[in-house]
This record gives structure tokens, C-alpha cells and sequence, in this order.
């Protein structure tokens, strides 16, 4: 029988339409409410915060404005920017004397900015949010600390696992997909391109030029042992390896039971390759299970995700977890004061980091401890269908968590968003799947490339 989601949740596009309504002039009409301003006098109208397209971040823009409401005349805004153009529209507007006053950004390009100087450094607030209350073992600097100094406010932790039509995995005989290796993995692709009918792909994972592929890759990349650079080591550049060949190899493997158009697959086509019934498998975030939910009820009531599978050598089983938090950009920000006052006041407040999580179930996992044990937390409807998914992506991904930022979490990397910006690692795959490169040759053009990179910004490493 098909179980019933409550329709009181609101899509991502449902809630990113009214959140942009809210961040913009929720607090228009409330100016009566508004004692004189504590904090800024004599400044613009409006503190700008550039956020991932997504509901989440207009979530805690809104816990901001509640403190903003209380404080201070000024409100919040969100502006949503894609990540690939964080670091040059922040030049741009900084040279144009028109910076973003608070940032929710992506750990890899958090790690550039703050060794380019660029950001306010936070200690000062991570004293009183609380030092003590991560979860499952995190520790600030996975967020973002540099040189001694925490320069990120988590916001959350989210992780790619792998999401499996469980009815299809019953109807042909496989086994449990939690005792997966990489070559059982790939039995289980090749089962199902091969016998199901109708005509089904065993995997679907992006292979075009583009971060998903290179965050999928990596995930395969750190599982065989392997890495891009050494971090204690100065970032040496350690990329070409024999994990990186098989790394490499693997993934060219598991494209002979993908669509051939993943060559050109980002985001979004592997979402759809899931909840149109393309695909079985996945490597990916949260983010499939609101939109199978709400398109497709029969497949998202028969999806359930998994750690990845184990390398059968190292027997590391690690997902590309982002670990995404609040920066304050430093350079002509007149609002540093009421951008960390905020944070706190959101950061702070339970109602507000479980709104928070709900705006994209489960794609976003809360960071502290008091969330995670808040019985709020679990009166959203997903908890009905899919509890254990659910704290696989909140609990156990963490413990299994690596990201291109901060390899097997062993030190964050300052040229971590300079490779995402230049897709070092898609282009290094593409010329395995799309141009027939051995891995061999295809791990020494990837060495070079990096090492490019490494020299260019020397001065970021020493």
C-alpha cells in the first residue's frame, strides 16, 4: 500500500518562491516593533546575503531578521548565487565597494577566501553558540579554521550516499546493499541494466564537466586510498597514484551500465534519472527524496540510501560530505557586528536550526547535538517512511565524511576552491569516459594540471 507525505511540507521551488517573498520584506511592516537601532546608524538598508539557491538559507535569514526586528532598522536579504561565481562576484563587488555582508558558502570555497584574508575571523561567537555542542564527533575547523583562527559558522553538513530502488534490488535477487563492495556494487549495475524489463540503468552518476562529477569521482578517489594533495606536506601533489587509477577505471566500469548521456550529466539529470525511473542507483544528496515525494510517490516510497560501498582493500567506504557554513566577508563590510550578532541569535535558537533541516528533508543534516536530540526534529512526515535513511545522511555519513576541501579530513586545503572553480577533477574523468584515456594517462594529465594550480598559489600553502 502506498504510503500517504503529508502535503504541508513545501516543495523546493514552492518554498524558495515564498522564502525569497519572506527574506525580502518580511520585515517591511514592522517597523513599530523597532526600538532605536543598537547597531547601525548612518548605513545602507539592507545587510545582503548571498545564499545557494535552495530553501535553507532563506530559513536562517528569516531567524536572523527575527533578531534584526528586535535590534536594529535595518533587514536581511537573500540573493541566490551559484557557487561557481562566489569568488569573482566577490572581487567584483568588493572593487565596486558593494560587498556581501554575510555569506553561506561551500566548505572548498570557504577554504580559499579565508586564506586569501578575505573574511572576519569568528572565535568571539563560536564561544557563545557553544564550542561543545557539535555532533558525532565534528570539530570546527571541518567548517573552517585557518591558521589558528575559525573563520566559518557551520550551517550544515550534507552528504552524497548511495540512494537504491530497493523493490528492484528484491525483484531481481541481489544482496543487502549495506554489505557492498565496489565489485559487488558493480554486479548489481550490471544485473540490473542487463535483465530488468522493462529496460532500466543499473547506475546513474554525472560524468559531464562539472562539480557533481568531481565530487562523485572524489568520493571513489578517497575510498581506493587515494588524494589529490598532501597536506601535511605543504599541499604536495600527490594525485598521480595507483588509486587514482583505479578510481578512474572503476567509474569507466560503472559507465557501461549508465545512460550514455551521463557523459553530459550534472545535478540535476541524475535527480531526474532517479524519479523518472530511468536509473536504480545513485551517488547523491538528499535533495531526490522531496522530489520523488512530490512527482513520484511509488518510487520515492521504494528508495532507500546507504554508506557507500566498501573498497575491497581499505575497506573505506567515505561520501563528498560538504561541511557548509556562514562567512563574514572583512574588506568595506559595515555590518560585521550585526552579521555575527545574528548568527548568534539563529544559531542559538533550537525552532530556527529544525526549520532549518525541514526546508529540504534530507538534504541539509543539523550540526549540533541539541538539534539532532530535539523532538521537533523528527515530527516532519519523512521521519514516517524513511527514519533510517534519514539518520544515515545525519549520523553515519558523518562518520564516513571526506570532501575535496579537506581530504580524509586529515587538514583543509587553501587551493581547495581554485581546482573546484577550474574543474580539475570532471576534465581528469572525461578523459577517461569521453576521450578513452587510460587511467594511467589520464591520473598523470590531472598530476600536471594540479601542480599548475599548486605553483600558481604557492603563497597560499606556505
Amino acid at each position: 500500500m502506498e504510503k500517504k507525505i503529508s502535503k504541508d511540507w513545501l516543495s523546493r521551488r514552492e518554498f524558495i518562491k515564498k522564502s525569497a517573498v519572506v527574506g525580502v520584506g518580511a520585515m517591511a511592516g514592522s517597523s513599530l516593533l523597532r526600538g532605536t537601532p543598537a547597531f547601525a546608524k548612518d548605513k545602507p538598508e539592507i545587510i545582503r546575503c548571498w545564499g545557494e539557491p535552495g530553501p535553507y538559507a532563506g530559513v536562517a535569514v528569516d531567524g536572523m531578521n527575527e533578531w534584526a526586528s528586535k535590534n536594529i532598522s535595518q533587514k536581511f536579504t537573500i540573493e541566490n548565487l551559484g557557487w561557481g561565481d562566489v569568488y569573482i562576484k566577490l572581487m567584483t563587488d568588493i572593487s565596486a565597494g558593494q560587498p556581501p555582508n554575510l555569506i553561506s558558502v561551500e566548505s572548498p570555497i570557504a577554504f580559499q577566501l579565508m586564506a586569501e584574508g578575505l573574511l572576519e575571523p569568528v572565535d568571539d561567537i563560536v564561544d557563545r553558540i557553544g564550542r561543545d555542542r557539535l555532533a558525532g564527533g565534528a570539530k570546527w575547523e571541518y567548517w573552517g579554521a585557518w591558521k589558528g583562527k575559525q573563520y566559518i559558522i557551520p550551517a550544515h553538513h550534507q552528504s552524497h550516499l548511495l540512494i537504491v530502488r530497493m523493490d528492484i534490488i528484491k525483484e531481481l535477487g541481489l544482496s543487502d546493499p549495506n554489505t557492498w563492495d565496489w565489485y559487488d556494487f558493480l554486479n548489481a549495475a550490471k544485473t540490473i541494466t542487463e535483465k530488468k524489463k522493462p529496460k532500466m540503468y543499473g547506475i546513474v552518476l554525472a560524468l559531464g564537466r562539472n562539480l557533481c562529477t568531481g565530487y562523485q569521482f572524489a568520493s571513489l578517489l578517497h575510498s581506493a586510498g587515494g588524494k589529490m594533495f598532501d597536506s601535511q606536506n605543504k599541499f604536495e601533489v600527490v594525485f598521480n597514484s595507483s588509486a587514482t587509477v583505479e578510481a578512474l577505471e572503476f567509474i569507466n566500469e560503472l559507465y557501461g551500465f549508465m545512460p550514455k548521456g551521463a557523459v553530459g550529466y550534472s545535478f540535476l539529470e541524475c535527480v531526474d534519472s532517479i524519479v523518472m525511473g530511468q536509473s536504480a542507483m545513485t551517488y547523491y544528496w538528499g535533495r531526490v527524496y522531496g522530489r520523488s515525494a512530490k512527482e513520484a510517490p511509488e518510487i520515492f516510497n521504494n528508495i532507500e540510501s546507504f554508506l557507500q560501498p566498501k573498497h575491497p582493500k581499505t575497506g573505506l567506504r567515505l561520501n563528498w560530505n560538504d561541511f557548509q557554513g556562514w562567512a563574514i566577508p572583512k574588506q568595506g563590510n559595515p555590518f560585521i557586528k550585526e552579521a555575527k550578532e545574528a548568527l548568534v541569535y539563529y544559531q542559538t535558537k533550537p525552532e530556527w536550526l529544525v526549520r532549518y533541516c525541514h526546508s529540504l528533508m534530507p538534504n541539509v543534516s543539523p550540526v549540533y547535538k541539541d538539534v539532532i536530540d530535539n523532538p521537533d526534529l523528527y515530527k516532519h512526515p519523512f521521519f514516517e517512511t524513511h527514519k533510517k535513511t534519514i539518520m544515515t545522511y545525519y549520523v553515519e555519513a558523518l562518520k564516513n565524511a571526506s570532501n575535496t576541501g579537506n581530504e580524509l579530513l586529515e587538514g583543509v586545503n587553501p587551493l581547495a576552491g581554485i581546482l573546484h572553480g577550474r574543474l580539475i577533477l570532471a576534465q581528469t574523468v572525461q578523459k577517461v569516459v569521453l576521450n578513452k584515456w587510460s587511467g594511467k594517462k589520464a591520473a598523470e594529465w590531472g598530476q600536471a594540471q594540479l601542480e599548475s594550480i599548486r605553483k600558481e598559489h604557492f603563497r597560499l600553502v606556505i
